[in-house]
């Protein structure tokens, strides 16, 4: 009893001091272990021999710890030390309280936290307050909240870039109630700014003034003729721009009941509606959605407005699921009360054809286009018209983008003794950007992409054997392009699979319009050796040789690394640290560069670049290795002039690095945003065709019964077939909604903050390398946006499996 007293005290005193956000379930609070602790250290060299301007020889030593406290808080620590420096990352304390906790079917939300009612109303925005999420067994469900949405902020003339903003509350509740053959659900909230939040004037061009805004929304679900699924959502927002106006009009629209009106005051629909019909072994949907322009509420931070949506898509599993087809087709256009000088209309397709001839032989077809149309209208026409009547040109701007690929599985054989298997595949990328009917200069391009692989494998031996020929062909209005060659390699295990081995071989050349421009081999050798599955070493050796009309090339990469990892340690007595003689804190150098300056003595002067060097990350091992190989260099200089010429070279690269770093975080956070907007668009799909499955099986005249019992076996295997497919759709819901979740959360955090995500740090140590190369070779955003997002799908996926419950699904879509 005294024990959990203790836990309690110590908990309460970390909420209060330090200011975390964490999920607990009061439950498991006092179950949980006082202290965690877990961690890692590993120690890397790396050493190089060839033409690039790098350090011949270079080794860090890297380590973790992190004290975990009770389950509920966790207190990470790193060190690094390299070249005769040491350097630490010490946890940050936030200023923000943010508490989640759960009994049974109830969940509160307390401090700076966001909820979601729906896209039209409150959508993910911040506020400072109290929420609740009531989920009781049965029909009736209800969420609500109440707190600060912003804070008061006066204007200040010396800072005429921040704008003041008035402090600003809301509150508002969700509820949903399931009868017999309806759900029906209402969303209402709320915001107000308080006039007299501000006191200094503020001038008018800057267009603040108090809002107020009320929105509503009704959803409805249901089942037609007793397999058509219909869900519908109407949504009303009524907004006045200026509630200090006092004028007694009447405003449009039913959330306008709910606020004072004036002749500011204006009010937009939005309405989403969707079908999907069982039919034979697949599905057929139907949606539609419109959102007026304009349309926004203070419950979010931004709203897609001024578009209509229509979408169709079917699946279908043919001859004993052997074939299974599945088409979306989505067109979109904005523009819808004429009011602008132009209008875009985009139309989207997608067709996927996966074949399974029999157990050995898989075919794989996709192919997608995105059509683009932007009818503007020229403005010098309106310009230079004569009269009303004059006919207005239109600048015509059309941009197709297609893919197609195909991927071939052929298995030769797979028994205990020896697998064999080879891999075709062939993809397609077009992309054309026309304007007036004619393709513009440098707006056409195609790739193709092709390949073929045969591997061996003996899983007696541990043996496996991989061949591979690879080719890529491209056409652009610059040239044409051609880069082809073989692949060969082998992997073998030793000692009860604890030492791994890898060796491999390659070479490409490369043509451009027929000539030819540089041959490139590799030799590529690696050894990895678990001990007592915490001790890692591994031991690898790159070497590349390039040839081409103007040059040789001849590099030599060796790595030999260990690492170390834990869970658990035996904390000790804390040792009385030893005294230091004190430093001379009067400065003796000074060196500015783009707006930053450092003072000190040199070695003030280097602990500085490397704290500022610690918060730059995550970072490619060869920019860190850069980074640190020019700071050694300064400290290695034998006076203060060549110091400072030293360090300048090190602040040049480090800018380069950290404008690098911020833009991949922008793309990160991009990325993020359009996966959100991309798994929302599957939400409603994932949901309907798990409804589908289930209600398959609990109509099945069998469900319920034993297999004893049954005496048509062949309808009991169908049954039992139904049933797994009944699981599989529950597991794809389960895990989208929980990639979702994640996913969503992320895609409101801005770029700068992005990184302090968990989740997201970790994505970036795995891709960072990549995507810095991408930046470097000046690759278009929208093209590293899908790459990031790409490689984000099966990241979270993964993450999806280990971490997702039956508790991430929750039928809100349709009738349950």
């Amino acid at each position: 009893m005294i024990l959990k007293r203790l836990k309690f005290y110590i908990l309460a005193f970390f909420v209060c001091a330090l200011s975390f956000a964490q999920n607990f379930n009061v439950q498991e609070v006092t179950k949980a272990k006082l202290v965690n602790v877990s961690g890692g250290a590993s120690a890397n060299t790396v050493f190089y021999s060839g033409n690039a301007a790098r350090d011949p020889f270079s080794y860090f030593l890297n380590g973790n710890i992190n004290f975990n406290i009770a389950g509920l808080y966790n207190i990470p620590l790193s060190f690094s030390y390299t070249n005769q420096k040491f350097g630490y990352d010490k946890p940050v304390l936030m200023n923000r309280l943010s508490i989640h906790p759960s009994y049974k079917w109830i969940t509160a939300h307390i401090g700076d936290v966001s909820m979601t009612f729906s896209p039209y109303t409150l959508s993910g925005h911040q506020f400072s307050g109290f929420g609740v999420d009531l989920t009781p067994q049965g029909k009736f469900k209800i969420s609500a909240m109440y707190g600060r949405l912003l804070k008061n902020s006066e204007y200040n003339s010396a800072y005429p870039d921040l704008l003041p903003t008035y402090k600003r509350f809301g509150y508002g509740f969700k509820t949903n109630y399931a009868l017999e053959k309806i759900t029906l659900g209402v969303t209402f909230f709320k915001a107000k700014d308080e006039i007299n939040s501000i006191s200094n004037p503020v001038p008018f061009e800057l267009g603040i003034a108090p809002k107020e805004n009320t929105a509503i929304s009704f959803e409805t679900g249901f089942k037609l003729f007793q397999k058509l699924q219909v869900s519908t959502e109407f949504a009303n927002s009524s907004i006045t721009e200026d509630t200090r106006i006092i004028d007694g009009s009447k405003a449009k629209g039913i959330a306008a009941l709910f606020l004072s009106p004036n002749n500011t005051t204006a009010s937009y629909n939005a309405f989403k509606g969707q079908l999907v019909y069982p039919a034979g072994k697949g599905t057929l949907g139907l949606g539609y959605e419109r959102i007026d322009p304009n349309y926004r509420t203070l419950g979010g931070y931004y709203f897609n407005n001024d578009l209509e949506n229509i979408t169709v898509n079917a699946s279908q599993s043919l001859y004993k699921d052997k074939v299974a087809i599945s088409v979306n087709l989505g067109l979109q256009k904005d523009n819808l009360d004429k009011q602008k000088e132009s209008q875009m209309k985009r139309l989207v397709s997608a067709l996927t054809i996966d074949y399974r001839a029999n157990e050995k032989l898989n075919f794989n077809i996709n192919y997608s286009n995105f059509q683009s149309y932007t009818n503007s209208r020229n403005q010098f026409d309106y310009i230079n018209q004569v009269s009303d009547f004059d006919y207005l040109d239109t600048l015509n701007f059309r941009q197709v983008n297609q893919n197609a690929s195909l991927a071939i599985n052929y298995l030769l054989k797979n028994d205990k003794r020896i697998k064999k298997s080879i891999n075709a595949n062939f993809s397609m990328q077009d992309a054309v950007n026309q304007q007036q009917g004619q393709t513009i200069a440098g707006g056409a391009s195609t790739y193709y992409n092709s390949g073929i692989s045969y591997s061996i494998g003996y899983p007696e031996k541990d043996l496996n054997i991989n061949a591979a020929i690879n080719n890529t062909y491209g056409k652009t209005d610059s040239g044409k392009s051609l880069i082809f060659g073989p692949t060969i390699g082998a992997t073998k295990l030793f000692f009860d699979k604890k030492f791994t081995t890898s060796a491999s071989t390659s070479y490409n050349t490369s043509y451009n319009d027929g000539t030819k421009q540089n041959d490139v081999i590799n030799f590529r050798v690696n050894g990895s050796y678990i001990y007592m599955q915490k001790h890692n070493f591994n031991m690898g050796i790159i070497s590349l040789f390039s040839n081409s009309a103007t040059q040789k090339n001849n590099d030599l990469t060796g790595t030999l690394t260990y690492t170390y990892s834990f869970d658990k340690i035996k904390l000790r007595p804390k040792r009385e640290p030893k005294t230091e003689e004190d430093q001379d804190v009067n400065p003796t150098l000074k060196i500015s560069f783009n707006g930053k300056v450092f003072e000190g003595n040199r070695d003030q002067i280097t602990t500085q670049l490397k704290d500022m060097q610690l918060a730059l990350k995550p970072l490619p091992t060869e920019e860190n290795t850069n980074l640190e190989h020019l700071l050694t260099l300064a400290t290695l200089t034998p006076d203060d002039k060549q110091f400072k010429e030293k360090v300048l070279d090190y602040l040049e690269a480090y800018d380069t690095a950290a404008e690098t770093l911020k833009k991949y975080n922008e793309y990160l956070a991009e990325a993020y945003q359009k996966l959100e907007k991309d798994m929302f668009s599957k939400d409603e799909s994932l949901e309907n065709e798990y409804s589908i499955a289930v209600g398959r099986v609990n109509n099945h005249a069998l469900n319920g019964k034993e297999e004893a019992d049954v005496t048509n076996k062949t309808a009991y295997k169908s049954y039992l077939k139904l049933v797994e497919r009944s699981n599989n759709n529950r597991d794809k819901l389960m895990h989208h909604r929980w990639m979702y979740r994640e996913i969503s959360a992320l895609s409101k955090i801005t770029s700068s903050e992005i990184q302090q995500n968990q989740y997201a740090a970790n994505f970036s140590i795995q891709e960072i390398e990549e995507a810095f190369k991408l930046i470097k070779d000046k690759k278009s955003a929208t093209e590293i946006v899908d790459i990031l997002e790409v490689k984000m799908i099966p990241f979270y996926h993964d993450l999806a499996v280990k971490n997702a419950t039956i508790d991430d699904i929750d039928l809100k879509h349709i009738q349950k």
